[in-house]
Formats: structure tokens, sequence, C-alpha cells
């Protein structure tokens, strides 16, 4: 979010993309974040991505993923497929998270759209990246800036307790910095920034 640019950018990387983990080989990018948290995650990207600079680090939890997108009244989206899966009658090493959502315009709320963003087992990350940022921009359309200030009370709440951010971030004057950035993008388009992946 810049509020100089007039939009917001979004980057999705994939997870299992392989990069080099300064002071630990080459490996998955998701590795570096095992390996030393985000502020590994932050200097591999930044290695990676020469210029880029990330300024601050928040990380939500699924809890509160589920309840931000309840509380600003659930995200209509445009499912593509059924996304199914039940791990009634397999052995425990086929076992991955339940899912049952019919294609479709619809309502997704709490549970049902954690399961929806989070689902990787028929898809690539590119895919999944793709569905997840889809989700975002529909959630930001459908939010109007006066419902997040009459909500403000609750979401508030909800990232206190969900999320971990930066030192620079776990201060007053920086979650309303962080605050007042997010109010004034609320308006701003998202743009998508495609990472060139090559499998």
């Amino acid at each position: 979010m810049d509020p100089d640019r007039g939009v917001t950018s979004v980057l999705s990387m994939p997870r299992d993309l392989k990069v080099t983990i300064p002071g630990a080989g080459l490996d998955k990018l998701n590795a570096s974040y095992s390996v030393g948290g985000p502020d590994l995650t932050r200097r591999t990207i930044e290695d990676l991505l020469p210029g880029v600079e990330i300024n601050h680090i928040v990380n939500v939890n699924f809890a509160g993923f589920r309840q931000a997108v309840s509380a600003i009244g659930c995200v209509y989206a445009d499912v593509d497929r059924r996304y199914y899966h039940s791990n009634l009658g397999l052995p425990v090493s086929a076992h991955y998270a339940e899912i049952d959502v019919d294609p479709g315009y619809q309502r997704l709320c709490g549970q049902r759209a954690l399961d929806y963003v989070r689902y990787r087992h028929g898809d690539n990350d590119i895919v999944r990246s793709a569905r997840q940022q889809d989700f975002l921009r529909s959630a930001k359309d459908q939010v109007s800036t006066s419902q997040l200030v009459g909500n403000l009370d609750e979401l508030l709440k909800i990232l206190r307790k969900n999320t971990q951010t930066d030192k620079r971030l776990s201060s007053v004057k920086g979650a309303l910095r962080l605050g007042k950035l997010a109010l004034y993008s609320s308006d701003k388009p998202v743009v998508q920034v495609e990472f060139p992946a090559v499998f």
C-alpha cells in the first residue's frame, strides 16, 4: 500500500519457489520462515527481488482470517468449480483439509472462506495464489470505508488477538499509521503484480 501510487499492489510468491536462503542455502521459500521466521523470509525475498524493500510484516493466523471475513459481513465470490475433499475412509497418510464448496456466485464466511482460499491439493501454488488474490479483490470491492470504520473496534480486536507484526507496527503509533494507510487505500484499486513463474 503506497499512498503515492494510488493503488494497492499485490504480489503472491509461490511457497515452493526455489530460492537461496541467506545462511541456509538453496531450498523452498516457505523453508525460510521455518528456519528463521519472518525476518529471514523478508531478507530472502529482498535478496530475490533487488530494489524491493519490505517496510513492515504482518502475520495473520487462520483464526484471524476467519473472524475478519465474518466481521466484514463475509465475501461474495464466484467459485469456478466444486472444491471437495473428505477424509472419510482414507488412510491417515491421505488426510488433508476437508472442503465442500459448490461452484457458483456465493457468500463465503469464516471457515468456508478459509477452506476456499487455502485449497491446494488439486491445484498448484500459482493457481492458489490467483484464487487468493481474486478473493481479496472481491472483499475489497464489497467493503466500503464506512463499513470498515463502523466495524473498526471489532476488527482491531481481531487483529490484536490474531496477528504478529514487526516492532515498528506493534506500537500504538505504528498501528494507527497502518490503520490510516489501510483506510486511505480502501477506495483505491488493487493491482495484481504477476510473478514470473517457470515450472
